[in-house]
């Protein structure tokens, strides 16, 4: 057992986990989540949340270190319904949890407006209108700073002057919204800098909150096709990556039925 598993099951002993793909869940649902994030921020012992959908269990498929990394989270929360159902099938106690919905849950809570919170991705606009919401609903004291980075590619270190400023303003959580798996590479490369924060990858959650893209209807979410609905969004950018991960996503599901 990791650390990071061993602080979790300190601080929230009735999480359970299944593995996709050999990637381990956590048996949440919503309430759950937020319930162990606010636990966590609490304990003050660092780590990172990742956000589990398709396209990362796909990655993690040749990608060792990212394999590791998720692994490692203090949580793992089922984003993408293949993997809400791949944990009904092992009668594990799962519901689905978004990334979305989880930030979104967290920030309507009155307890997040005691902590502070950094935005970490997107690019400046979208990451601006983040943090004039965020800053509606929480208060400007709560707000402890947000940074747009440059594209740049998976695994880069950040710069040293950046890190020192986002530790300056003493957050809490660091919310990372950028793609798989630059946000897992950049929290488990930079988690030591922040040793009393808890980073948390949401990802394409940042458009989301942004109104830069719409989310799919209940029943297409729960029929999981709402990564159609994104492509039809964007074909362009989104449909070489789901013609890779959708194919491959369902040979993960008829092994793990296989051997359930």
């Amino acid at each position: 057992m990791s650390d990071a598993q061993r602080s979790l099951t300190t601080i929230a002993p009735k999480i359970q986990s299944y593995t996709v793909g050999g990637v381990h869940i956590s048996c949440v649902d919503r309430a759950q989540a937020v319930e162990t994030f606010f636990q966590l921020v609490s304990a003050k012992t660092g780590g990172f949340i990742t956000v589990r959908d398709a396209h990362g269990i796909v990655e993690s498929q040749t990608d060792a270190r990212l394999l590791d990394i998720i692994n490692d989270a203090k949580m793992n929360l089922p984003d993408g319904m293949p993997i809400v159902w791949i944990g009904k099938l092992k009668n594990a106690a799962v519901k689905r949890v978004t990334g979305v919905d989880f930030v979104d849950n967290i920030i309507r809570d009155p307890r997040a407006r005691r902590i502070r919170h950094y935005f970490y991705g997107g690019q400046m606009e979208n990451t601006s209108r983040i943090v004039a919401r965020a800053t509606e609903l929480l208060g400007k004291e709560a707000i402890a700073g947000w940074h747009p980075p440059p594209f740049r590619p998976a695994g880069e270190i950040e710069d040293s002057s950046v890190l020192a400023q986002i530790a300056a303003t003493q957050p809490d959580v660091i919310w990372v919204g950028l793609s798989t798996p630059k946000q897992e590479y950049w929290m488990a490369n930079h988690t030591a800098h922040f040793p009393k924060t808890i980073l948390v990858g949401i990802g394409a959650a940042f458009d989301f909150m942004a109104g830069t893209r719409k989310r799919a209807p209940s029943f297409v979410q729960g029929m999981g096709f709402e990564w159609l609905f994104r492509i039809i969004q964007e074909p362009k950018r989104l449909s070489p990556r789901y013609m890779r991960v959708v194919p491959r996503m369902l040979k993960i599901m008829i092994a793990e039925a296989v051997r359930r």
